[in-house]
């Protein structure tokens, strides 16, 4: 079918009309059939020839290298060219961190008097206001490196990670640093279970079959219980 059928051109036609037509596009039309009913099958022919021919062209258009547009939204940029860093929570027991340096900082670290390294600064808060970590460690990187997991001590409330290079005349310079985000506390009873201590719960709640998921939590994430 060369054009996309209309409906204001199908209703120009005659019934015989419509029924050969919908005879050519392979439509079943019973007998004595309403010719609203004939005009409506062809509409929807008609669209879904136009929907498979988009999707097509899409297709073509998808595979062909010298289409820049589609080309460039395949892969993303191994740089923003932005210092910023940030965290998301894998599990309870684990952060992955990510973060990106500004070329401008890379030559400025690079070209320093000082050589520096790469630091993380992990700190952990009792709340989202407190100015001073209750608890923090750092952990050493490579250059070239953008993102690193981070074990979570689940005894506090809020993590925090700064990003900073150590000079060798001891100096420090913080690179950015990341908002606070709240550790997630589990029900003590499975953060404090091991297998063959007796916990007491409810009939109710033993029928559930508790006992049974605290020990196949232990097995599978026995880092939750370190």
């Amino acid at each position: 079918m060369e054009k996309i059928l209309s409906l204001s051109y199908l209703e120009t036609l005659s019934s015989q009309d419509l029924i050969a037509l919908a005879d050519d596009c392979g439509i079943d039309i019973p007998e004595n059939l309403n010719r609203k009913f004939i005009i409506g099958e062809l509409l929807d022919y008609s669209l879904e020839l136009s929907d498979e021919r988009n999707s097509e062209e899409l297709e073509v258009l998808s595979d062909d290298p010298s289409d820049k547009t589609l080309q460039a939204g395949k892969t993303l940029p191994p740089s923003y060219n932005e210092t910023d860093i940030c965290i998301i929570l894998r599990n309870p027991a684990w952060a992955y961190v990510y973060w990106d340096i500004r070329e401008a900082d890379v030559q400025r670290l690079t070209k320093s008097a000082h050589p520096c390294s790469l630091n993380l600064r992990v700190s952990f808060f009792d709340t989202e206001d407190s100015a001073s970590p209750v608890e923090s460690f750092e952990l050493s990187l490579k250059t070239q490196d953008r993102s690193e997991y981070v074990l979570i001590n689940p005894e506090r409330n809020y993590l925090r990670i700064d990003l900073f290079v150590r000079y060798s005349d001891k100096t420090e310079e913080n690179l950015c640093v990341s908002r606070k985000i709240e550790i997630p506390h589990g029900n003590p009873v499975m953060n404090e279970y091991v297998p063959g201590k007796e916990l007491e719960f409810p009939p109710a709640v033993e029928l559930s079959g508790i006992k049974d998921l605290l020990l196949h939590h232990y097995q599978n994430h026995r880092q939750s219980f370190s």
